[in-house]
């Protein structure tokens, strides 16, 4: 009895091994071919248990493509630019996808993981009725900085937030004006910003009267204000999150991250609703330099019947007006990645301030490309600056 135990005990070990060894050999022949055709683990965390799907995107808004269901919430994808579509109801979210090649991922051993987490029943409020509500843009990973230069490209981790469809318009920048816990009062700026408060007068468009001559061109009420600097754009905020943030929202200026994050779209473009501008694509964007149009910046009327938005649901992150960002101009790259949560993107902190997107007076597509970057003073206006507000969750 004693001898068959000892047999059968080492027929287990030797069964154990060579399942232990076909294993390996298994797992180091799967790994092979995932390096081979340069894979990366995406591992999906379905908290709400939502709808998704996941697609590969393409060169434009039409170009993108289903991919067959993912079995347990796990998929190898090559290199590339996806995305997942998360429907809830009659509302659609998006989470970008994007591989550089094998386990490339931002997570540990180099996989992609996406944690699908849905606003709540609250949203923040606009100032004015007629105007859409802000777009929710869902937490997580997407690639950051320019792919033309391969040192540059990196990961960054961004938390849910949302932001304006628009930018802001005549129409709310008046009711900063006319506020008197707006403008006027010196608690919404920074020092530096109170400093130049008191010896400027402010040139905002939103200050144009029906009367004047370039009432037309850019004072109407849809239309983005301009002429603002960065000062008066960070006051504007600050009023906005005293006036309409209820205790629950903080309201600001993009940081460069934020902004980036948003006019990529979850398809990782490099214009604002595709990877090029072609003369198919011109038309899709109010960028050219027209001093002498007639009307100049698009409103929110003209934008709504001859513009699209991205598939977040934003319009104009290309052309229109230039944006101002949060963030203080600095470089970046892969070994000095960026910090959304450093001291470039504190009120206080000195510096030319970054602006994205180009604008109507741009007269170069480069100008166009999303990563591109331009840094001004912050007491500069122009009348193709603007800028569009973010809304944060109050932790």
């Amino acid at each position: 009895m004693k001898k068959l135990f000892l047999v059968g005990g080492a027929a287990i070990v030797i069964i154990a091994v060579v399942a232990a060894l076909f294993y390996f050999r298994s797992s180091d022949r799967y790994e092979s071919l995932h390096y081979e055709r340069e894979e990366t683990e995406l591992i999906i965390s379905n908290i709400p248990r939502a709808q998704f799907t996941l697609f590969k995107a393409g060169k434009d808004l039409q170009d993108a493509l289903a991919l067959p269901s993912i079995d347990g919430e796990r998929a190898w994808l090559s290199r590339g630019n996806y995305f997942l579509k998360v429907d809830q109801g009659a509302r659609s979210f998006f989470y970008p996808v994007p591989m550089l090649g094998y386990r490339s991922g931002p997570d540990k051993s180099g996989t992609f993981n996406v944690t699908i987490r849905l606003p709540g029943t609250d949203s923040p409020h606009g100032i004015l009725p007629d105007l859409p509500d802000y777009v929710f843009i869902p937490s997580g990973h997407f690639l950051f900085g320019d792919r033309l230069n391969p040192q540059e490209p990196h990961y960054v981790w961004l938390g849910g937030f949302f932001i304006n469809p628009f930018e802001v318009t005549n129409a709310e920048f008046r009711e900063f004006l006319n506020d008197s816990r707006g403008y006027r009062d010196d608690s919404n700026w920074t020092d530096a910003g109170r400093n130049w408060k008191t010896n400027n007068v402010s040139h905002a468009s939103a200050l144009l009267k029906p009367t004047d001559g370039e009432y037309k061109r850019f004072g109407q009420p849809d239309q983005p204000v301009v002429q603002v600097n960065w000062f008066e754009a960070s006051a504007f905020c600050r009023w906005l999150t005293k006036t309409f943030g209820r205790g629950a929202w903080t309201f600001g200026l993009p940081t460069e991250a934020e902004w980036e994050k948003v006019a990529r779209g979850p398809d990782n473009f490099d214009y604002g609703l595709g990877m090029n501008i072609s003369d198919k694509e011109v038309n899709l964007y109010n960028w050219k330099k027209n001093p002498g149009a007639e009307i100049t910046v698009v409103g929110v009327i003209e934008t709504k019947s001859k513009y699209l938005a991205n598939r977040y649901g934003v319009y104009h992150m290309t052309g229109n007006v230039a944006e101002w960002t949060q963030s203080i101009y600095r470089p970046f790259n892969r070994q000095h990645p960026y910090l959304d949560d450093d001291d470039r993107n504190h009120d206080e902190v000195s510096g030319e301030r970054v602006l994205r997107g180009g604008s109507w007076y741009t007269a170069s597509i480069a100008v166009l490309y999303v990563p591109y970057r331009e840094n001004f003073r912050p007491e500069v206006h122009a009348p193709y600056l603007g800028f569009r507000v973010v809304a944060r969750p109050v932790p």
